[in-house]
């Protein structure tokens, strides 16, 4: 996931700009991994609870990470996710700190942009999403964008039991709300 050891050498004024030849060179192989996993980056920070626009900002940002060291990078999705999470959480710890910011934070309606548009059932699944505590959030976010529980655990540096604890409590968790809400349609018909 993150840079592989022995292939990134400390950098000297002499290695300078063999480094930046090198980065160079595989700009355009960046630039396609960019414009495939951007909206996908955007969708998961969102999926993390983060408003579209927070999203789109903090994906600049892990993009920016990922880019820097782009020759090290084994998985860039990985990584990319990874340094976004880290941004996001130390965006939400700054919040915590200003209730008005917190208070806004959860209104994705109000920040909307056409870059990332979704359907009724994705505003959905984002509701029941805030619902569930941090470390469930961040594992169905992980999850909906693809990732087995293996890889999470790896890309997070925890025990796969306990994302596939996490993973089942989340499931379990939005089962009951979405079984809540049938009942609640219902007796509103």
């Amino acid at each position: 996931m993150g840079p592989r050891e022995g292939t990134c050498p400390v950098s000297n004024q002499t290695d300078e700009f063999n480094e930046f030849t090198a980065l160079f060179e595989r700009t355009d192989s960046f630039d396609d991994y960019y414009r495939s996993d951007l909206t996908t980056l955007i969708r998961f920070l969102m999926h993390l609870g983060a408003s579209s626009e927070d999203a789109q900002e903090i994906a600049q940002e892990a993009m920016m990470a990922v880019l820097k060291t782009w020759r090290c990078v084994d998985e860039p999705q990985a990584y990319a996710r990874a340094a976004a999470k880290t941004i996001f959480m130390r965006r939400i710890g700054k919040a915590k700190r200003d209730q008005d910011a917190a208070k806004r934070a959860w209104t994705p309606e109000q920040h909307r942009s056409p870059f990332v548009s979704f359907a009724a059932e994705a505003e959905s699944v984002m509701q029941m999403l805030r619902m569930l505590p941090p470390e469930q959030r961040e594992v169905m976010a992980w999850t909906i964008d693809g990732y087995t529980p293996s890889q999470i655990a790896k890309a997070t540096n925890q025990n796969a039991a306990t994302v596939r604890s996490h993973l089942r409590h989340a499931r379990a968790s939005m089962k009951n709300h979405l079984a809540r809400h049938r009942n609640t349609t219902r007796e509103e018909e």
